[in-house]
Order: structure tokens, then sequence, then C-alpha cells
């Protein structure tokens, strides 16, 4: 898993469980970040196997791994982590920060039109295409 906060990746065993003394106890389905502690609910086991499915299929009509694009040319359902922000004055690079469009960070692109939405972790971020193209991504 990732953390949709600070974007940590860890596995569901390394996660805390959150409500040991809340009344749900063992029904809880919510999952803590071990490195700062937000909470999010479990992804559940048939959406993992669904996207697992999906990558495979995927894998092989994906780009050159090595070449860095602008987010607005990658295709919607690909794969990308951020290598880049083109920036071109400080406001555009505050909004794509407190957004945690930063470099490191692994996104999909889920579509393109009528705006870019992307999914970090459990997180969907919907951006221009001012913004997208601002973000250099290299695809899986």
């Amino acid at each position: 898993m990732k953390c949709a906060l600070c974007g940590f990746e860890f596995s569901d065993a390394d996660a805390k469980r959150p409500c040991t003394s809340c009344p749900l106890g063992a029904n809880c389905d919510l999952v803590c970040c071990p490195n700062c502690g937000y909470q999010t609910p479990g992804e559940p086991r048939w959406l993992r196997r669904w996207r697992g499915r999906r990558h495979r299929i995927r894998s092989t009509e994906s780009p050159e791994p090595s070449a860095a694009i602008s987010l607005a040319a990658l295709k919607s359902g690909w794969d990308a982590e951020i290598v880049k922000v083109y920036a071109h004055d400080d406001a555009v690079l505050r909004k794509l920060t407190a957004l945690g469009l930063v470099p490191g960070v692994r996104l999909q692109l889920l579509r393109k039109f009528p705006c870019y939405l992307l999914q970090l972790g459990h997180a969907q971020i919907a951006l221009d295409k001012q913004l997208a193209a601002a973000i250099g991504v290299r695809a899986d």
C-alpha cells in the first residue's frame, strides 16, 4: 500500500490498526500509515485482483520506461512516476506541492477529458491542462 498523504509505501501487515478500543474492533477496515498515522480504508481484495489483471494487460503496451514525458502526453490508464515539475511561477509550484504532486510520487492517469483525473493511492485529484503540462513523468 502507499499512503495518500505522505507517499510512504508499506505492506498491509505493517499497517497499524487505529481503533483498538473501538466497539467495531475486528470489523473495522481502517488502515493507519506507520509513517504519518493517516487513516484510510483498506483496499478490498477484489480491487487488488482487478488492478493486477489490468496491469498485466497494459504492461505489453507501455512506452519506453526511461522516457520522461509531460503528464498531458500520457495515455489514459497508464501508471507513471513524477520525475520533474516544470513550474514557471511560484503559484503553480505551491499548488502542485500542496496537492502532493512532487518528484518521486507514483500515480495513475484515469482520464484526460473533461479534466485530467489522477489516482494517487486512495485519493483522486483533478487538474486542468496547464497544471498537467507542468508535470514531467516517466511511464511504467
